[in-house]
């Protein structure tokens, strides 16, 4: 089961406030939580967020990926993204290797070749393109 923090909307129209929860990934954006760990309350000047961190942490220390807003108030609160847990799976192998060709190729320093342009068909003639400047 692959578990997400993030936010449920709740409030009334143009008054929104959220609740922070742990939820299956697949359940609906509004769907009941797997636990509630604190609300967000965007219009308040009091106390606009107030989240259980020792839980949070918890859960992210199991596997669980915050949304981009979660991730935004926790690191507000003090929680350091090097404390999730990395994600799992050949997936999570995959997107790393990803990640790391590009920067042993500018480590290297190799360029990259431009692709060349395709060349002007007869229906992109008809429908009025343009001919592709090349570029440089």
């Amino acid at each position: 089961m692959s578990v997400a923090i993030r936010l449920s909307r709740a409030g009334r129209v143009h008054l929104p406030y959220y609740h922070i929860g742990v939820f299956d990934s697949r359940t609906r954006r509004d769907g009941r939580p797997v636990e509630q760990l604190g609300f967000y309350d965007p219009e308040s000047e009091k106390e606009p967020v107030r989240i259980d961190l020792e839980r949070a942490r918890h859960w992210l220390s199991v596997g669980a990926r915050p949304s981009a807003t979660v991730a935004t108030i926790l690191k507000g609160l003090g929680a350091k993204s090097s404390e999730w847990a990395p994600a799992k799976g050949k997936a999570a192998g995959k997107a790393a290797k990803k990640k790391a060709e590009p920067a042993k190729k500018a480590a290297q320093g190799g360029k990259k070749a431009a692709k060349p342009r395709k060349p002007r068909t007869a229906n992109s003639k008809a429908r009025g393109e343009k001919k592709r400047q090349p570029a440089g």
